[in-house]
């Protein structure tokens, strides 16, 4: 199981997320955890205050995601596989 967090724009909203999922075959998420959320705006570069953030734990329902929001999920976790797979192999040569 790999677990990982991003920000991603779902259900309408900018979410800090934890994504948990596994990968054999094909990507399966197991878990999104929606760890907090950003205002409207927060895409872009400029800094958001800590009063903007509204901070909790809670599972999202994956049920609930676009099929387009759910394609962004698994593309993200496609990255973080690829980024895990060379950070292991540049391990294994030092």
């Amino acid at each position: 199981m790999f677990t990982f967090e991003t920000k991603i724009y779902a259900l309408g909203v900018y979410w800090q997320a934890e994504i948990e999922y596994n990968f054999d075959a094909n990507i399966d998420v197991t878990d999104v955890w929606l760890l907090g959320c950003y205002p409207e705006g927060c895409e872009a570069t400029r800094v958001v205050d800590r009063n903007d953030y509204d901070p909790y734990r809670v599972r999202a329902d994956i049920g609930y995601f676009s099929p387009a929001e759910y394609e962004e999920i698994l593309r993200r976790c496609e990255l973080d596989f690829a980024k895990q797979c060379a950070a292991a192999e540049e391990a294994m040569y030092e």
